[in-house]
Order: structure tokens, then C-alpha cells, then sequence
């Protein structure tokens, strides 16, 4: 029967003994019929791959600005946090100075002022701590450091009412009467002695600080909207006017701007939130204006009590990632459509010989990357790749999974015995028995030396089946190249994920531990894997 080579074969003597007899007119008019499909297949692919490596560029842009709006969420946060922490440091400063703690636990507005006017200097210049507090047990204002002429009304803030509730320190950022947000932290006095609560100091921050390291760090416009249904309109209001800033109330229909970022708003975001539309914390508004390509972001902001009172807007500037994007799509298109042509003249003929090729290179490398080249086992570089994909399905659909190591015993002796090249027989024969042994789904890899892994998901049993590989070993004589034969053991060591680990790296080292217990105790032989609890319990 003929082979495919053979047919092939004669498949290209036929098409070359037809070329000869043809003549320049047939050739032009048969290469034509030939072009002018692939003409238009290659047009349609540099359409859609023109069309595909914009959308790719697009998505580039998308998740680059993304990317900014976690990076900016995680950033403000953790910014929070690392202000509150010193804050939190700043207090226990004070909460040592027994003056201080001496004049509020006497209530005496007079000298909590001269003692606290000179520190609140240093930390608002230090710092950049603005609000200072002192209050009574009764949350009733006894001194506001920073503005000494207001005191005696009662504070009702969350972080207030939290400290009094939890008797212990409360943080939090909230928001304020003009639309700020103040990062605040109130701290319980108590008397050393009597351990009673003598009061509460609270010390605050504006978050300017950190919208402007937003601003400088992202290279983003940051603006603040506050929703109106969260503020006081008179009290804003005359706020902004002592202020000078613009208090156009019904500027937009459901937010403020707050007075701790730019009144100016691009037009392109004023737009929206004269429509109302704030968008989707998990979507990226493209926006367009001045021949510039911008991305809108917003992200929520809550109060120390978990509430949504304003939103943030980021607004990035893509016009070069997105000129760079064009330029990728343009480049790429033309020189697609310039291979494309090239490709033309040699298509027929060059295509097919160079995809073989590859083809059998690419299967060559695999074969070679991922086995043993004397066992045809799996080889240890596919060995971890593999168990590590064994075990994110086995965490996903919650299914057994084991690990056999498996070391032949005495294998140097055999070595010296009868020689290398006796060793690489047996391994090789030791491979195929084990090949024999195994379940369709288990996977055996050569891990190293004459040390064997073998996979086993989706089994509640792995003992009888190492145990039947052992027993399938010791009755298996082993022949040599040489005519002999000879028998062999193996030890067996078993782990389980996840009773006896939690990582990859750690159900191979349970499983070698196992093997060695199984060495130590005499050889051929079964161990499993026991956590040190197990052995206390299981001598």
C-alpha cells in the first residue's frame, strides 16, 4: 500500500510535470485564479487585524487607567491609615504630659490654652494637624485649640460618639459642614489613679495633603463632589462665602464641589454632573475635548461611619497613550499589509514547507521540554507545573488529591554491580511498569536520579494503589542487556493535599518524608505522610 510520503510524492511529480507542459499565458491565468482569493483573504485578515490591535491598544489605555483608579483607591487608604497612625502616635505624646491631662480632668479652659497653644504650633507645623479638641465627659466642648473663641456646644461626630461607646480610641474621616473631610482620631483620658474618664481629645487633619499627593503622584485632576443631600445648604453656603470660593448651589443637580479641590471644572466632567451622571465606580468614562482624549474614574467615599458622601473624579489625560495606540495600529497595519504582499509571491510553495517545519520543531521542543529522555516519563520541570495545577483544582472543586515518591532501593549497588547502562535498562523497564500500574488520570514524572513522582487526583485511596505498584515491582524481574535479570524494591512514600499540606512545595517535602520514613523502616514498603499530631497521637 502506498504510504502518505509516497503520495505526496507523487502528488509534486504530477504538479511538476503539468508545469512543464503548460505555457506562459496558462501560468499567468492559473496564478491569477490563485491571487486574487488570496488577495482577498490577505486584505480581510489585515481588516481584522487592523481592527483587533486597535481594540488591544483600546484595552490598553482601559486598564492602564484602571489600574490608576486602584492604585489611587489603594493609595488613599492606605494613606488614611498612615496619617491615623500618626495621629494615634501624636496622642499617646500628649496623653504622658500630666499638665495637660491635670487640666482637663479639672476642666480648666484657661490653662488647657496655655498649655496645649504652643503644642498645637508644633504639630500643625509638624504635622500639618489642624483641629485640636478637648472634651468633657459629657462630649460637651471645653476648649477648641485651633479656634479658642468657639467652645461650650456638644460633639455628636461618629468618631466622638465611637470613642464614648468603645471606650477606647476611634479614627475615622469625616465629613464637614463645608464639605471638607478632616481626618479625625478621639482618644478616652482616663485618671491613672481612679481610672475614671476625665474627658476626650481629638486631634484632625484635612485630607488635603493627600488629594494633592493623588494629584502629583498619578498625574491626575482630582475633584471632590460631595453630595448635597449630605451638607447643610445655609451653613455651606455662608461657609464658601467666608471662604471666597463660589457657592453656587445649584451649580450641578446632586453634588458640590468641595472646597478642598479646584472650583475650576473641566468642561468635559462638568458636563456629566450637570446631567446628573456620576458613573459607575467599576466603569471608565472616555471623554473627549480640545482634540485631547481624557478617562473619568470615580471612586465612592465613605465617612468614619461607613456612609457614601461624595465621590471622587480622576481625570487622566490618554492623549499619548492614545496617540501611541494609533501610531501601533497604523504601523502594525501596514506592515501587515506589506507581508501580506511579499507573502503573495511565495505562499504556495514557502507556506506550507515552513509550517511543517515549525510544526515538527515546535513538537520536537515540547517532547524535549517537558520528558525524561531516557524514561519518556514526564521530567521534573512539568513534574511542578503540573502539581500546581493539579492542586488549584483540587481547591476548586474540593476533590482528594496524592503524591507517591517512590526511590528504588539499593539502586547504587545496582549500579556498581552491573554498571550504568544496566541502571538506565532498569529504570527504563521500571518506567513502563509503573506506566502499566497507574490509572488513566494519575501521571508519573521522573523527579530526579532513580526517584519517581507519581500524581494521583481524584483518589480516596492512594495506600492500595502504591502498595499494589510495590508488590507489581518486587515480582518483576528486570532484564539487562546483558541477558540477565534482575529484581529490584522501591519505597513508597504518600502525602495528601490538603490533610497533610497546603502548598505544592509543601506536599513534596511531606511526601519525601514519608519516603524516608519508609527507607529508615527497612525498605519495600508503603509509608504515608503523618503531621507531627498524628505521630504524638500515633506513635
Amino acid at each position: 500500500m502506498q504510504t502518505e510520503k509516497d503520495q505526496a510524492t507523487g502528488n509534486i511529480t504530477v504538479r511538476n510535470d503539468r508545469k512543464k507542459s503548460w505555457n506562459g499565458r496558462e501560468v499567468v491565468r492559473l496564478r491569477l485564479l490563485f491571487l486574487a482569493p488570496l488577495t482577498i483573504a490577505i486584505l480581510a485578515i489585515v481588516t481584522a487585524l487592523m481592527l483587533a490591535l486597535y481594540w488591544h491598544e483600546h484595552q490598553s489605555v482601559q486598564k492602564g487607567v484602571m489600574r490608576i483608579r486602584a492604585s489611587a483607591q489603594d493609595f488613599y487608604e492606605d494613606s488614611i491609615r498612615y496619617d491615623a497612625r500618626a495621629l494615634k502616635a501624636v496622642m499617646d505624646t500628649l496623653q504622658r504630659d500630666p499638665l495637660l491631662r491635670a487640666a482637663l480632668a479639672g476642666r480648666d479652659r484657661q490653662r488647657l490654652l496655655r498649655q496645649a497653644a504652643p503644642l498645637f504650633q508644633e504639630l500643625k507645623q509638624d504635622y500639618a494637624i489642624t483641629h485640636f479638641y478637648f472634651t468633657g465627659t459629657d462630649r460637651v466642648n471645653l476648649l477648641r485649640v485651633h479656634t479658642p473663641t468657639r467652645f461650650g456646644d456638644r460633639i455628636d461626630r461618629i468618631t466622638t460618639l465611637s470613642a464614648e461607646e468603645n471606650r477606647t480610641t476611634s479614627f475615622g474621616v469625616e465629613l464637614g459642614p463645608l464639605g471638607t473631610f478632616t481626618l479625625r482620631l478621639v482618644t478616652p483620658w482616663y485618671d491613672t489613679e481612679t481610672h475614671e474618664l476625665i474627658g476626650y481629645v481629638e486631634l484632625g487633619m484635612e485630607i488635603d495633603r493627600v488629594l494633592q499627593k493623588l494629584r502629583d503622584f498619578f498625574g491626575v485632576e482630582v475633584f471632590v463632589l460631595v453630595h448635597k443631600d449630605r451638607l447643610d445648604r445655609n451653613k455651606w453656603e455662608d461657609g464658601m462665602r467666608t471662604l471666597g470660593h463660589p457657592c453656587d448651589w445649584e451649580r450641578f443637580p446632586t453634588v458640590v464641589l468641595s472646597s478642598q479641590t479646584p472650583q475650576s471644572v473641566p468642561t468635559l466632567l462638568a458636563e456629566r454632573l450637570a446631567r446628573g451622571e456620576l458613573g459607575d465606580p467599576n466603569t471608565i468614562v472616555e471623554a473627549a475635548h480640545g482634540g485631547a482624549s481624557y478617562r473619568i474614574a470615580f471612586l465612592p467615599l465613605q465617612d468614619a461611619g461607613g456612609n457614601s458622601v461624595a465621590h471622587m473624579a480622576l481625570i487622566a489625560d490618554v492623549s499619548q497613550q492614545t496617540d501611541a495606540a494609533l501610531k501601533t495600529v497604523y504601523a502594525g497595519s501596514l506592515t501587515a499589509l506589506a507581508a501580506g504582499i511579499l507573502l503573495l509571491g511565495f505562499f504556495n510553495w514557502h507556506v506550507g514547507r515552513i509550517g511543517r517545519r515549525i510544526e515538527s520543531d515546535a513538537q520536537t521542543l515540547e517532547e524535549l521540554a517537558t520528558h525524561d529522555g531516557l524514561t519518556g516519563l514526564y521530567n521534573h520541570r512539568a513534574f511542578y507545573t503540573h502539581l500546581e495545577a493539579e492542586i488549584a483544582r483540587t481547591q476548586r472543586y474540593k476533590h482528594p488529591l496524592s503524591l507517591l515518591m517512590i526511590d528504588i532501593d539499593h539502586f547504587k549497588q545496582v549500579n556498581d554491580i552491573h554498571g550504568h547502562q544496566a541502571g538506565d535498562a532498569i529504570l527504563q523497564s521500571l518506567s513502563k511498569c509503573l506506566a502499566d500500574q497507574v490509572r488513566v488520570v494519575d501521571q508519573v514524572y521522573r523527579y530526579g536520579g532513580e526517584e519517581i513522582a507519581v500524581i494521583l487526583p481524584d483518589t480516596d485511596t492512594p495506600f492500595i494503589l502504591a502498595e499494589r505498584i510495590r508488590a507489581a515491582v518486587a515480582a518483576t524481574r528486570f532484564e539487562l542487556d546483558t541477558g540477565k535479570a534482575v529484581g529490584i524494591t522501591v519505597s513508597i512514600g504518600i502525602a495528601c493535599f490538603p490533610r497533610n499540606a497546603e502548598t505544592g512545595q509543601q506536599l513534596v517535602s511531606a511526601a519525601d518524608t514519608a519516603l524516608y520514613t519508609a527507607k529508615k523502616e527497612g525498605r519495600n514498603r508503603v509509608c504515608e505522610y503523618q503531621n507531627p499530631m498524628q505521630a504524638e497521637n500515633y506513635p
